[in-house]
């Protein structure tokens, strides 16, 4: 799973496609952004 960051708000949500919108602030798809993590997720 990744963690999407809201760049308007910075509300973080998990999940493995981008949300359609903020649940928090209501901002666009476009405002929400994979965040990177330096870790590997074990399989």
């Amino acid at each position: 799973m990744a963690t999407w960051v809201c760049t308007k708000c910075g509300n973080k949500t998990e999940g493995r496609c981008r949300p359609g919108r903020c649940p928090k602030c209501g901002a666009p798809k476009e405002a929400i952004k994979k965040e990177e993590t330096s870790e590997s997720s074990p399989r």
